[in-house]
Formats: structure tokens, C-alpha cells, sequence
């Protein structure tokens, strides 16, 4: 498919003042650079790039894309080893009719909440499970929405080309033409639009059913070749109250996620929201037992994932909170989650003059309960059933607990205020989902942590025609524990003067034995799209997560630059 990304360089050229379509696109390049460094366990590697170039022409109603990527000594222990390489691993032809829409090549889609099938991309997780097939969308009356597609998903580069200009690698058996291939149907029904137009609730229904073939070549064991799952879920919702309900069962499905038993799987979300001026209140409950779904029974980390496990936890941004996440179970995990948002209202005693906001949440998650089949068989023993478990009864084992208190206040004009609580168990030693990470090494965690940030208005820098605005920002970050290395401080100062940022910031290990310092220092220039970032300084060694699915990232020391823009 080079000849397609060929294609569409040729009309970025001519389109350009003419009314044949519309081309756009997006371009990131990093570059880091890695040094020995004993205090923090950093090695030297050579200097490692990646990117990617995104082009898309739009001309009446047919969409032309593709991607161009391209990794360059990946760093061992990065999780994306599997990427080195370049080429172009994404490339479509679609056309979107007012009732029709029809994509043939590579695509991303979700049904649901992704019980039972998602595929997307995120380069920073080593992820894109995308389908290079065929989809059909159609919208044959007003509220009916179905979806029937089938393919074989990506898993980074083909293996039987070692040349750095590589090709997507697809599952392959010449014995088996259907090896490795996804199919999916989705029905999505709007009641509303269809039967019960003058309610004033609103009603949507949906089913998915989803099927991947995989040959029996196990040498020990007779697989399924053709695994199914089913979804069915309900969105209600009426003035100020919603309610969700997502169910999802699937068959047995031996791999090496759940020690090869032939357990069935199924999966349970429900939340519900209420919402008026001033105040939100969420709530979520989620059960999930054997639902690892992959195209390959062999895959592990992200390789061929047909679905996605949505996590009940706070998705965390500031850089302590970070340090002990929560890893997704889809082997078991039976969990909760509220959220609570109010503000105090402006003018008051205890609200001030601008007001205060204060949001709470509290996760947390359990193994499920189970039980041996009988007296001849252990727990989750492989060629046989696993286990027996009570669906409503709670596991024995705490997973993970959370408890996140944040109070937000404008003091002036100039100045806000953000304080921050966190309270964590982690006992992440027994997430066995995946192979053996760093953070399943130690005891069970239990930290506290402490944020202040600070938002500065700064006066404008007066000029002949016009000013330059300035602010600031600073953090101030304490996490406390005695298990694993201990505490660790945290401060930052990010300076912006117009399009400019400066930043500085150390997180200080000083429970470790060595006490290692991670410093860094930035700079960089956003102007609309584009942004370029430099950096130099410290990474530690751990995990890097974005909702529930992770990765773990090498200890580094050394520059790194960022580049992107979109056109």
C-alpha cells in the first residue's frame, strides 16, 4: 500500500487552491537520547526516534488515509520493542452516504463500553489493534444503527521481513485462511427516534455479537477454533438521572491469560449519574470474571486485544499519584467507584467571592470468589474448568483502593488554588493478568498523598503594539509510605510567557536507600497546532498507564525532544 501514501502526497500538491477535496494530516516526531546513570539504574542505549505522519483526503463523500510510522532503536524494556521498524501500518478507503458508510482497509471501532470488542491506537502504550478488513455501516430508518465487520487485526510489524522497512504483521496460516480473523455485528437502537418519540425519557438499546477464528495447533490441549461473546446493554436517561447497564458473556476460550482452563467469561457494568447546577454524583459498580479476549491465545501485554476492560479508578494526572497504578483484570475483578462533584457557592461564608469547588472519589476493586470444582483439582488448574464462582459474592483479596479529596478555590483575580488528598492500597503483586512487571515485586502498598498547585495571573508584559500575557504554576507534591522505596517529595514550577514555556521540576526519592533525584528541565513553543518540546533530565523506572492499560517504561537519563503539528 506505499503506492496509496504516494498517491496522496502527489494531490497534497495539487489540491491546494482548486476545488478537488480537502487534504489534512498530523505529524509527531520524538527523539531521546540515553545515558549511564548508576544513581537511578539508567543505561546507555543509542539514541532512540520515533513518529508518525498522518495524511487523510477528503473529497465529496470518500475519506483516503493513511499512516506512515516509523520506531528507531526502541530501548529495551520500553514494551515497544515489537514496533521497530518503518513503514506504513495504516491505510484506508471509506465512504460516508447519508445512510451508508463503508470502509475497506485498516479502521478502529467500539461497541459499547468494549466488553467484547474495541480497537484503537495509542503509540505511547505500544497499542493499535486495528482491523484491516471490511465494515459496513448502515442507518436503514430513523434510530437503527447496525455495524457488520471482519478482518484480521494488526500486531506491530510482519516477523518475516527483517529489513527496517517493514510491513503490518497479520496473523497467517496456510493451512487456514480464516486464522485470526474478527467478526462483528453491532445493533444500536435510539427508541426515541424509532417508536417513542413524544416520551420525555430518553431510551437506546444495543446488542453486539462477536466472533475470532484461531487454529487448534496447541500440541496438549483441543481449543475452540471459533470463540463467541455476546453484549447486550441500555442507556436510560430522564431530566436529571441516567442510568447505564452493560452486560457481556463469551465462551470458553483457553490462553495463556487464564493458564489455558475452559472457563466461561462474562462481564458487568453498570453506573448511574445525577447532575443539577452545582452539583454531579456518579456511581459504578463492575464485575469481571475470564473476559481477556484476544485474537492470538497466545498474545500478551497488547497484543491482539479484541476488547477492553474499562477501569473503575481515577485517572491521574500529577506525577506522584502516577507511581502506583491499577492494571485492568480480566481474569477477575469485582469493583466500585463514586464521584462526587459540589461547589460551594460564590459569595458565601465558606464559599468566597469566586466560589469553591470540591470533588471526592473513592474506588476500589477485589479478586472474585472462587472455588475448586472438587476435591481432585486445584484453582484455576489448566485442561480444566478453573474454578466455580458465585457471581454476586465478593473475592477475599483486595486489589486496589482509592480515596481522592480535591478542593478547588479562586482566591483573586490572579490567584487559584488547588488542594489535593489521596489515600492508596495497591496490591498490585497479585495482577497476574500479564507477564511479570516491576511493580508486582513488592509488598502491599499503602500511601498518602499530599498536592498543593498554585495558578498565578502575572502582568502583561507591555510591548509597542500589544502585550504579552504571563502566568505561572507550581506544584508541591508529598507521597509517604514505608513499603517498597519508601517516600518521595515532588516540586515544579512552569513559567509560560505568550506561546513560550519554561518548567523545572524534581521528584526526590528520599525514602530509597540511594536517594536518587529525578530532575528535569524544559522548554518549548505552542503556537495553534504545532507544538515543539525540549527536555532534559531524569525517568524513572516503573510503569506508565492510560486508563487501566499500561506499559513500563525504562529508567533514563538524557535529552528528549517532541515535535507535533497538524495541518
Amino acid at each position: 500500500m506505499r503506492i496509496l501514501f504516494i498517491i496522496l502526497i502527489v494531490i497534497t500538491s495539487q489540491v491546494k487552491g482548486q476545488d478537488y477535496g480537502a487534504l489534512s494530516g498530523s505529524v509527531q516526531r520524538n527523539y531521546q537520547t540515553f545515558k549511564e546513570d548508576s544513581t537511578i539504574g539508567a543505561k546507555s542505549y543509542p539514541r532512540y526516534s520515533s513518529g508518525h505522519l498522518n495524511l487523510m483526503y477528503n473529497y465529496k463523500k470518500f475519506i483516503i488515509g493513511t499512516r506512515l510510522e516509523m520506531y528507531h532503536n526502541v530501548p529495551p524494556g520500553s514494551g515497544l520493542i515489537q514496533y521497530e521498524g518503518m513503514g506504513i501500518a495504516h491505510r484506508f478507503i471509506q465512504y460516508k452516504g447519508n445512510m451508508i458508510d463503508a470502509t475497506v482497509g485498516n479502521f478502529y471501532d467500539e461497541f459499547g463500553n468494549g466488553l467484547i470488542f474495541k480497537t484503537y491506537f495509542d503509540p505511547n502504550l505500544g497499542v493499535d489493534n486495528s482491523i484491516n478488513g471490511a465494515r459496513l455501516q448502515v442507518m436503514p430508518i430513523s434510530g437503527l444503527y447496525i455495524t457488520a465487520l471482519a478482518g484480521k487485526q494488526r500486531n506491530a510489524w510482519d516477523t518475516s521481513n527483517t529489513n527496517f522497512d517493514k510491513k503490518p504483521g497479520y496473523m497467517h496460516d496456510d493451512d487456514n485462511y480464516l486464522h485470526g480473523v474478527v467478526r462483528a455485528f453491532n445493533a444500536d437502537i435510539a427508541l426515541n427516534e424509532l417508536v417513542f418519540k413524544n416520551w420525555d425519557s430518553n431510551i437506546n438499546i444495543g446488542a453486539s455479537f462477536v466472533t475470532k477464528n484461531e487454529s487448534d495447533n496447541d500440541p496438549i490441549y483441543k481449543v475452540p477454533e471459533n470463540v463467541g461473546a455476546w453484549n447486550g446493554r441500555i442507556n436510560m436517561s430522564k431530566n436529571n438521572f441516567a442510568v447505564n447497564i452493560d452486560y457481556a458473556s463469551k465462551i470458553n476460550d483457553p490462553s495463556s491469560d487464564n493458564n489455558f482452563i475452559y472457563q466461561s467469561g462474562n462481564g458487568l457494568i453498570l453506573t448511574t449519574n445525577y447532575s443539577q447546577k452545582g452539583l454531579g454524583i456518579s456511581m459504578g459498580v463492575k464485575r469481571i470474571q475470564n473476559m481477556s479476549f484476544r485474537s492470538n491465545r497466545k498474545g500478551q501485554f497488547q497484543e491482539f486485544n479484541i476488547n477492553y476492560i474499562t477501569p473503575f479508578t481515577k485517572q491521574q494526572a500529577y506525577s506522584l499519584a502516577t507511581i502506583y497504578p491499577y492494571i485492568s483484570q480480566p481474569n477477575g475483578e469485582m469493583g466500585a467507584q463514586l464521584d462526587v462533584y459540589y461547589k460551594i457557592p460564590k459569595k458565601t461564608k465558606i464559599g468566597g467571592k469566586y466560589g469553591t469547588h470540591i470533588s471526592f472519589n473513592f474506588s476500589n476493586s477485589f479478586n472474585i470468589y472462587k472455588t475448586t470444582i472438587n476435591d481432585s483439582t486445584v484453582l484455576d488448574q489448566r485442561g480444566t474448568l478453573g474454578y466455580n464462582s458465585s457471581f454476586l459474592k465478593l473475592g477475599d483479596t483486595k486489589l486496589f483502593q482509592e480515596l481522592n479529596i480535591e478542593i478547588s478555590r479562586k482566591i483573586n483575580r490572579n490567584l487559584k488554588l488547588i488542594g489535593t488528598y489521596i489515600n492508596v492500597i495497591n496490591n498490585d503483586k497479585v495482577l497476574v493478568s500479564q507477564p511479570l512487571l516491576e511493580n508486582q515485586e513488592h509488598e502491599i502498598i499503602h500511601a498518602n498523598i499530599l498536592i498543593l498547585e498554585s495558578l498565578i495571573k502575572l502582568p502583561n508584559i507591555q510591548k509597542k503594539v500589544g502585550s504579552l500575557k504571563q502566568s505561572m504554576r507550581t506544584e508541591f507534591q508529598h507521597l509517604s509510605t514505608k513499603q517498597h522505596f519508601g517516600n518521595w517529595a515532588m516540586a515544579l514550577i512552569e513559567y509560560k510567557l505568550s506561546k513560550w514555556f519554561f518548567s523545572f521540576q524534581d521528584m526526590y526519592n528520599y525514602g530509597h536507600p540511594d536517594q536518587p533525584h529525578y530532575y528535569s528541565i524544559s522548554s518549548g513553543y505552542n503556537k495553534g497546532v504545532h507544538r515543539v518540546a525540549l527536555t532534559y533530565g531524569k525517568q524513572r523506572k516503573g510503569l506508565f498507564c492510560v486508563g487501566g492499560v499500561c506499559r513500563e517504561v525504562p529508567a533514563a537519563n538524557g535529552f528528549s525532544i517532541s515535535i507535533t503539528s497538524s495541518f
